[in-house]
């Protein structure tokens, strides 16, 4: 009992590991109950029945991958719009910038050039993440919020 409630700490927030573990019960359960019928069958009716189980884990596999998939890009797509509004408020402080005179046109180039960087960073996080695997996006998720949060800091 102690091992399966410290497994189920270990699966919080572990979407993968967690699918890799309810796909396992699905796929030992399908055999126990092929291996448990109370009728006597032959070796090619339990293969038949062992390959319809594995085709079955195999499509729910697939389904999970496809939707870890989905998960990612709807993220991705979010994520790029709130960069286009960033990109929008960083050439606002451009503009701001460029009309300003003495030392807060100092500041505001220090805070334009600061703004710029955290953008490129911003950028490269988001496109790391469209390029990342189902299983490890959600891993590098907490960088990309994490670095539009500066750049959000650094436009204001």
């Amino acid at each position: 009992m102690f091992r399966i409630k410290n497994h189920a700490n270990l699966l919080k927030g572990n979407n993968a590991l967690r699918n890799s573990l309810i796909l396992s019960l699905t796929f030992s359960s399908a055999l126990l109950l092929i291996g448990c019928e109370s009728k006597p069958t032959s070796t090619s009716d339990a293969n038949s029945k062992i390959s319809i189980a594995k085709e079955k884990v195999g499509e729910a596999a697939d389904a999970s991958v496809a939707a870890a998939k989905a998960k990612r890009d709807e993220y991705a797509r979010g994520m790029q719009t709130k960069l286009d509004e960033l990109d929008t408020k960083h050439k606002a402080l451009e503009k701001r910038a460029s009309e300003a005179k003495g030392d807060a046109k100092k500041d505001l180039d220090e805070k334009v050039k600061a703004s710029k960087a955290k953008r490129d960073a911003a950028a490269k996080k988001l496109d790391e993440l469209k390029e990342a695997s189902h299983d490890r996006w959600e891993k590098i998720k907490d960088g990309v919020e994490n670095a539009f949060e500066d750049l959000k800091k650094a436009t204001e």
